[in-house]
């Protein structure tokens, strides 16, 4: 890992404070647009790990059982912590993380951030054991009853005083499941302590990022739909059977849902973990590798035989090539001189033709 120098924690807790040096007013605040529009003290969010992880931002990724999301988020953890990557995605500066478990052993998380950090990319193995703070319920104190449940109005000042003591720029939650206990998880009433501590925990200055399980069919999270109503980003994680990892993971990771514009969005990426590397590329639908050489060989002129050859629309088509574009299997520049080509060669054949005649 490079050797670069390590964040100091009052730099940390000086930023922090100065988010709230012009929210002093009381009561509630009123003001012209322009009053907003001129407001210099209100700077853009910077980025935590990606354009997809912002600060004072909401995050989910969710997955099924097994699939990887506590290595993926102890990875965005890391990240953070030392300023580092996380397969393409930066981290500017070092940040304190404040990762909060509801279900590992403290020999798992032990064992697993020993990988975690070995795997990392830039900054150091000091600053991440410096400034990603552990809470976890399985490393209490024997007989401690004081662990915060997510889902209880009545636990909410004790997790708001939690964060503001020790002042993180990140709070990873993992998992929602084990850490907010709720009466029915597809009541949409039944989430609103939970949506309101997340609140607290932004007006503390922090970006949450959320661990949590998909449904049955893993192509969403699991609960009501109100739950991601507040988040930037629902980071989707499925099985990728492809790969044998013993001791790691294997997972095909979209985006269900980013408000920010990244060129991530709509891309599939097949990441792996293994023998403390982390191996990412961009997953490509094999029609859309089938439409892109048919398109490349000259089969056809343009869209619209395209599709007819495929037996797709043209709409389809387009985002198919979308697809490929983004995931750098061809350019919009190849496509066009390739119908361009068949064009000029069916041309070509008719006038052939024209002269025999």
């Amino acid at each position: 890992m490079k050797t670069t120098t390590t964040t100091t924690n009052h730099q940390t807790t000086n930023r922090n404070s100065s988010r709230h040096q012009n929210r002093q007013d009381t009561g509630p605040r009123i003001r012209p647009l322009g009053d907003l529009l001129n407001d210099d003290t209100i700077k853009d969010r910077e980025q935590l790990c990606g354009p997809w992880l912002l600060e004072r931002g909401f995050a989910m990724v969710f997955a099924p059982t097994g699939v990887g999301k506590s290595w993926f988020a102890m990875a965005v953890a890391a990240a953070v912590a030392s300023g580092g990557k996380f397969g393409h995605w930066s981290a500017p500066e070092p940040r304190r993380v404040l990762y909060i478990d509801g279900e590992m052993d403290a020999s798992d998380l032990k064992s697993r951030f020993k990988l975690v950090i070995n795997a990392a990319e830039g900054g150091t193995r000091e600053q991440i054991a410096e400034n990603v703070l552990m809470h976890a319920r399985n490393d209490q104190p024997l007989g401690d009853t004081t662990f915060p449940d997510f889902g209880k109005r009545e636990h909410e000042d004790r997790i708001s005083r939690l964060v503001q003591e020790f002042r993180p720029d990140l709070v990873v939650l993992d998992n929602l499941s084990t850490l907010a206990m709720v009466d029915d998880t597809n009541a949409a009433a039944s989430w609103d302590p939970f949506l309101r501590i997340l609140q607290r925990i932004r007006d503390a200055g922090a970006a949450v990022l959320v661990v949590h399980h998909s449904n049955k069919g893993g192509e969403t999270y699991n609960g009501s739909s109100k739950i991601p109503i507040m988040f930037d980003s629902l980071v989707r994680l499925r099985p990728d059977t492809r790969p044998n990892c013993l001791n790691g993971a294997a997972f095909l990771l979209n985006f269900a849902k980013t408000r920010m514009l990244t060129e991530d969005a709509g891309k599939t990426f097949n990441v792996t973990f293994a023998n403390e590397q982390w191996q990412w590329g961009t997953l490509v639908d094999p029609k859309v590798l089938e439409l892109v050489q048919h398109i490349l060989d000259g089969k056809c002129r343009n869209q619209t035989e395209a599709a007819a050859a495929l037996g797709v629309v043209k709409s389809t088509v387009s985002k198919m090539l979308s697809a490929a574009y983004a995931a750098g299997v061809t350019t919009p520049e190849a496509i066009k001189a390739a119908f361009r080509d068949a064009k000029e060669e069916a041309d070509e054949t008719i006038a052939e033709g024209d002269v025999g005649f």
